[in-house]
């Protein structure tokens, strides 16, 4: 009898389940579930209800004009993986389908054009003209690789049989110039359709190219996603021996990160700030060349930073502070930002302090871009029996002393490394900066600008072999580096010279 009883109950509840206690009111075409369940719902019940969440977003509202805002969120997203698309494309078609539903011919035909879009599977179900496009970036032929971009008959973001899109074998092969360009083109900088879970910023990494790591950090890229091993694109670059992609991508600063301390209430803040100023202090931030030089010339060329100086200062010291009061601090990014911050500091007080003896008839009137070039000029001053430059020298030195958190055991231990050098002696303060902050291995395998230090520098004097990243820096330093050419060229022989002279030892 129990379960005789058992039984009928289970069938009453389905009964009641499938007729009674779920009504469909068909009204104004709109599905509205309003019934309710009082037993413990089925699967399908479920379905139904989630169905029915989904169709009250289109309550009160214009149909057309709720898809033109997903379509417009849906293109905002440079950055969305295929999975992201696939789900918001899905939810976006069910809508346009459902019944009683209005929607504008011109959105149905860019929803039908994107459909493709939406699934890696059709990603990777690529057109003739799309291998064509992967084969023309594997033969390094740019040009008609870009004009086959720009005719339209190909997707940016299409996968071939691994699940790499042609900004991932751009950035293997190192083409700056291309990855520019399909960046600008939309596209995906964060693809994670790879067989192996690798990213474009893993491959401009193991390419050791920073240029290319830094544009796609700035198009989105997460540089904290891991491949199917565990290995960011820093720990991949550092394994292979490219330090320069390693410090770029750990101490990356996002342009968001910056206009959120400049406008901390979006579109309502109080001033509104020029966009330069923001990839201004952006740049200052997110580079692995924070000589004071460098910082000086990046100043110098931006005219926005000097009509807003106390709010770049103000942005730069609120970047510095949060790195070390976070629940996760960063010594080496807060180090680096400190340098910046004192480095801008002083450059402003010396171009104020210029000013007013301009004011007071003690100056010529040089404008403010040619006051901070003064500045570096000071800090570049050198004599011949000099073996560093002293300006320089005392004024690294004195940026790190003048750091404010005492207790942090990098500076700690970069204190203790300088005091062990006598000031003049090498290595210079900045040169023991760096390998703290950049690694050993990275300061002896870069080429560091004699000017402004950038660590990638290629040309050099004919006479002495010193370093200089461009033409530019060379002339700066040609008036302090004509009468130290010499010095310096008797110096990196004596260096060299390691040789036994056997007739001086007269070995027969």
């Amino acid at each position: 009898m129990a379960a005789f009883a058992n039984r009928e109950k289970k069938r009453r509840w389905s009964q009641s389940l499938s007729t009674s206690d779920m009504a469909i009111d068909k009204s104004a075409h709109q599905k509205k579930y309003v019934g309710t369940i009082s037993v413990e719902p089925s699967v399908n019940a479920q379905r139904l209800r989630r169905e029915q969440q989904q169709h009250q977003l289109l309550d009160g509202q214009n149909t057309g004009e709720l898809i033109q805002q997903i379509f417009d969120e849906l293109n905002a997203q440079h950055s969305s993986t295929g999975r992201i698309l696939e789900r918001n494309g899905r939810a976006l078609f069910k809508i346009a389908d459902y019944p009683g539903t209005e929607t504008p011919c011109h959105l149905m035909d860019k929803m039908i054009n994107q459909k493709d879009n939406f699934t890696l599977k059709e990603l990777k179900n690529q057109t003739d003209e799309e291998k064509q496009l992967f084969q023309l970036i594997n033969e390094d032929k740019i040009e008609e690789a870009e004009e086959l971009v720009r005719s339209g008959k190909v997707r940016v973001n299409s996968l071939d049989n691994s699940g790499m899109n042609a900004l991932d074998h751009a950035c293997f092969r190192g083409k700056e110039a291309l990855v520019e360009f399909l960046l600008e083109n939309g596209s995906d900088s964060d693809n994670r359709a790879h067989s192996d879970g690798y990213t474009s910023l893993m491959f401009a990494a193991l390419a050791g190219n920073g240029r290319i790591c830094q544009l796609l950090l700035d198009a989105g890229a997460n540089a904290h996603a891991q491949n199917n091993i565990g290995k960011t694109a820093a720990e991949l670059a550092a394994f292979v021996g490219q330090h320069e992609c390693v410090s770029i991508i750990s101490n990356y600063i996002s342009l968001s990160d910056v206009d959120a301390i400049l406008h901390p209430q979006g579109a309502d803040s109080a001033v509104i700030y020029p966009p330069e100023l923001a990839k201004f202090i952006q740049r200052l931030t997110r580079t692995h060349a924070f000589h004071p030089v460098k910082l000086t010339f990046d100043a110098s060329e931006n005219a926005a930073v000097w009509r807003h100086v106390k709010k770049t200062v103000f942005t730069l010291d609120t970047l510095f502070e949060k790195q070390l009061r976070s629940k996760k601090p960063n010594e080496v990014l807060s180090l680096k930002l400190w340098v910046v911050l004192n480095t801008f500091r002083e450059l402003t007080k010396f171009v104020d302090y210029r000013l007013k003896r301009s004011a007071d008839g003690d100056n010529s009137g040089d404008g403010q871009p040619n006051l901070a070039l003064q500045f570096a000029k000071k800090l570049l001053q050198d004599e011949p029996t000099h073996r560093i430059r002293y300006n320089e020298e005392r004024f690294v030195r004195q940026t790190l002393a003048a750091f404010p958190y005492k207790q942090s055991m990098l500076w700690q231990t970069l204190g203790r490394n300088i005091s062990n050098v006598s000031f003049g002696e090498p290595p210079s303060a900045f040169v023991l900066l760096c390998q703290t902050l950049l690694g050993a291995r990275f300061v002896q395998t870069a080429n560091f600008c004699r000017t402004c230090a950038v660590p990638s520098a290629k040309k050099r004097c004919k006479d002495c072999k010193t370093f200089y990243c461009s033409v530019e820096c060379q002339r700066f330093d040609w008036v302090v580096h004509k009468k130290c050419c010499e010095a310096i060229k008797q110096r990196n022989l004596d260096q060299n010279c390691t040789a036994t002279n056997f007739e001086e030892l007269n070995i027969s």
